[in-house]
């Protein structure tokens, strides 16, 4: 019997700092996967990639995209220079992952919306928790109705200011109140609405560093807390309901459920979210399937992140 082998997916990646780093480590874990480029502004971050994967390299994207044919790429840029640079992708009828926050402003957000409509792209936006599977384990626990009714959900990312080697323009509500505002949408399964925002500067940045977002899905309230200021990293987030309550730690992948004298701590196979997330993006790829998380549940998110800073009260 012959056995017709797989085409391999090609792919790129944009930026090559940390976070790109990881892109390249995780692609060459993916069987059917060929880690073929990489592009940096800066040159030398791009070269030392290359090298360590024997890949080719670029200074810029445009110049990658004009000479390598690519099934998808991935794109960590600069926040201020994500969807500036996932249009260029996109008109290069190329698929995109794209980590968040996706877009600093509104209205490059829509662009880049309206042009993958009109390219007809898959586009997998970088949601990475939800490919956690402590996360995945928490959602169906949900959906199964063991615990009734929601009432709240109450989530909670914090940490210190982080270090960066460039600028990022962007707040913490963007860059940490962003990551819980997908994760509840996507376990609840409704549209979220914000009811109140408030925020503040104590770092005298040029950003908010405290976000206090309080949003409605339906009958069940949202609040969402993140900050740059707390010398410890936490990622959580509690539900409640009218049979009991359950809670997530994202970093131990661990699931807490009480109800009523019981409580117990579940832990699934621990997997690298980021690997979970690029197998999920080759996977429909591959087959030329719509994914469920995409453009859609992305323009969801962005335009109620947007809204609730446009409602924003500053804490003195």
């Amino acid at each position: 019997m012959e056995v017709t082998a797989v085409r391999p997916i090609k792919t790129g990646i944009i930026g090559c700092g940390w976070f790109g780093e990881a892109h390249a480590r995780v692609y060459r874990e993916i069987p059917g996967v060929e880690l073929k480029s990489v592009a940096d502004l800066n040159i030398d971050r791009a070269k030392r990639l290359a090298s360590m994967y024997g890949t080719s390299f670029y200074k810029t994207a445009e110049d990658m995209l004009r000479n390598e044919e690519l099934d998808l790429v991935s794109i960590a840029v600069t926040p201020q220079y994500l969807a500036k640079t996932a249009i260029e992708v996109a008109e290069h009828d190329v698929n995109i992952l794209l980590e968040k926050p996706l877009a600093t402003k509104m209205s490059d957000w829509k662009n880049l919306f309206s042009k993958i409509k009109k390219r007809d792209l898959i586009f997998v936006p970088g949601f990475i928790e939800l490919f956690n599977p402590a996360y995945r384990l928490m959602k169906e626990i949900v959906d199964s109705g063991e615990l009734g009714d929601l009432f709240t959900l109450s989530s909670k990312r914090i940490g210190r200011f982080p270090k960066r080697s460039l600028k990022w323009e962007v707040g913490v509500t963007l860059d940490l109140g962003l990551h819980e505002l997908y994760a509840q949408t996507y376990l609840v399964g409704e549209k979220p609405v914000p009811i109140s925002c408030f925020i503040s500067q104590m770092l005298n940045n040029e950003n908010e560093d405290i976000s206090i977002l309080i949003l409605r899905y339906g009958s069940t309230v949202g609040i969402i807390e993140s900050n740059w200021l707390t010398p410890i990293g936490v990622r959580s987030v509690r539900v409640t309901a009218s049979d009991g309550s359950i809670w997530l730690n994202y970093m131990s992948q661990e699931v807490g459920i009480d109800k009523g004298e019981e409580s117990r701590i579940k832990r699934p196979r621990w997997r690298e979210p980021l690997l979970v997330e690029l197998e999920y993006a080759v996977k429909h790829v591959r087959s030329g399937t719509k994914p469920e998380i995409n453009e859609d549940f992305a323009n969801i998110i962005m335009n109620t992140l947007f809204e609730a800073l446009g409602i924003a009260k500053r804490i003195p």
